[in-house]
């Protein structure tokens, strides 16, 4: 015959209660904005920055082929073409690079300021708290 035996398992745990800090009270509005703020700012990787160095590149050899040429004894209209084509390659993505460099510079500026925008918010919140932090002995 078979007898039921019980087995009792236990185990105590001693819980250790965190240090205090300091901390900030903070809107459920002004959380929200900020994580939008933070939502909002993109990666530095910049498209127009991309496209402006192949634009330079497609400039760059353009002007290469135009100074490579070479220049038959006689010039011809074919020839002229061939010139007329390269240079116009040249001026074109010279100056759709220039657009794309600038645009990608503007795009930059934009995304370093809404950084700083939520930088500014966050430091407007550590203000309202600056003279109760003064009072407060700092727990070691």
């Amino acid at each position: 015959m078979t007898e039921n035996t019980t087995f009792t398992i236990s185990q105590d745990y001693e819980l250790i209660c965190p240090q205090k800090k300091l901390a900030y009270p903070i809107l459920v509005e002004e959380w929200a904005f900020l994580k939008e703020k933070i939502r909002n700012i993109k990666d530095s990787a910049n498209f127009f920055h991309t496209i402006g160095s192949i634009l330079f590149g497609v400039a760059g050899s353009s002007l290469l082929a135009f100074f490579t040429y070479d220049k038959p004894e006689s010039v011809t209209l074919a020839y002229n073409t061939r010139i007329v084509i390269t240079l116009a390659i040249f001026g074109v993505t010279a100056i759709c690079g220039s657009f794309a460099f600038y645009f990608g510079r503007k795009e930059r500026d934009n995304q370093n300021i809404s950084s700083t925008e939520v930088i500014s918010q966050m430091n407007l919140i550590e203000k309202r708290y600056e003279d109760v932090e003064t009072q407060i002995p700092t727990l070691t």
